[in-house]
C-alpha cells in the first residue's frame, strides 16, 4: 500500500526517509506550498512539545513519589526501549499531531517506556485501573495478563472526572476515573500500540469519529502538560485511592 502524504511527512520529520524516497519527498515538498506549510506546522509543534516535556524527561524521579505510586523497592521496574515512530493521523482532533504532536523522535526524547509490575497489597484494585493511575503519558504499562497500555493524554471532563486516552494493542480508547479509583472505558476505536514496536497510532475515519464524539460528550478540557500530569499522579489523583 502506498503511504499517504501525511504518513510520508511524518516519516520525513522523524528522519525515516532515505535514498530515492527522501529525494522524491523533498522535491514534492519544494513544489507544493500546502505540503510545505503543513511540514512547518508539524515541525514547529514537535519542537513545542519536546520543549514542554524536556524538563520532566531529564529530571530524576523523586524516590518519595515512586514510593507513593507503589513503585519503590522492592517492586520491580523494567525499562523498555522507547517507541521508534508514531504514525500521523490524517483526520486529527485539536489535540493530535497538529496541536500536540507525538512524533517518534519526540517520544524517544521524552520518556523511556516503563513496565509497571503489579505488586502485592492491592487486592481490591484491578490492574487496568492501577496502570492508568500510575503510568505517565507516552510511557507503557504491562499488565499481568500481558496486555500493554500506553496513555497519550490526561484531561478533565465537565463532570469533574479525570479521563485519559490510551492505546492498547489494536485499539485506542478513552477511559475516565471515578471517586473510588476505578477507570471505565467511555469509547474506543481502531488504533493503539503495535504489539511489535510499541508505537502509538490513531486510525482515521469512523473509529476516529467515535473518539471525537466521546470528547464532545465528556466536554474534556485541554490536556494537562507533563508537569501537571506528574503532580496529579503523585498526588494520587486528588487524594482518591490509587493503591
Amino acid at each position: 500500500m502506498t503511504p499517504s502524504r501525511e504518513e510520508r511527512l511524518a516519516a520525513w520529520l522523524d528522519g525515516e526517509l532515505t535514498g530515492a524516497d527522501l529525494d522524491a519527498f523533498e522535491a514534492e515538498l519544494a513544489s507544493d506550498p500546502e505540503l510545505k506549510a503543513l511540514a512547518d506546522e508539524w515541525g514547529a509543534n514537535d519542537a513545542l512539545i519536546a520543549g514542554a516535556f524536556a524538563p520532566v524527561a531529564e529530571a530524576p524521579i523523586d524516590p518519595a513519589m515512586l514510593e507513593r505510586l507503589g513503585l519503590g523497592e522492592p517492586a520491580p521496574l523494567a525499562v523498555l526501549p522507547p517507541p521508534s515512530s508514531l504514525a500521523a493521523n490524517d483526520n486529527p482532533l485539536w489535540w493530535r499531531r497538529h496541536a500536540l504532536p507525538l512524533g517518534g523522535a519526540i517520544a524517544a526524547s521524552l520518556v523511556a517506556a516503563v513496565v509497571l509490575a503489579p505488586r502485592g497489597g492491592s487486592p481490591d484494585r484491578d490492574p487496568f485501573s492501577l496502570a492508568l493511575d500510575r503510568t505517565p503519558s507516552l510511557a507503557s504499562a504491562e499488565l499481568p495478563d500481558g496486555r500493554r497500555i500506553t496513555p497519550a493524554l490526561t484531561a478533565r471532563a465537565a463532570d469533574g472526572r479525570w479521563c485519559r486516552e490510551f492505546g492498547e494493542g489494536g485499539k485506542v480508547a478513552v477511559a475516565c476515573r471515578d471517586t473510588k479509583g476505578v477507570w471505565t472505558i467511555e469509547a474506543q476505536g481502531a488504533g493503539g500500540t503495535s504489539s511489535n514496536t510499541g508505537d502509538y497510532a490513531v486510525a482515521a475515519g469512523a473509529d476516529d469519529a467515535v473518539l471525537d464524539a466521546a470528547h464532545r460528550r465528556l466536554k474534556l478540557a485541554d490536556p494537562l502538560d507533563a508537569a501537571a500530569e506528574q503532580a496529579l499522579i503523585a498526588n494520587e489523583w486528588g487524594g482518591h485511592p490509587s493503591r
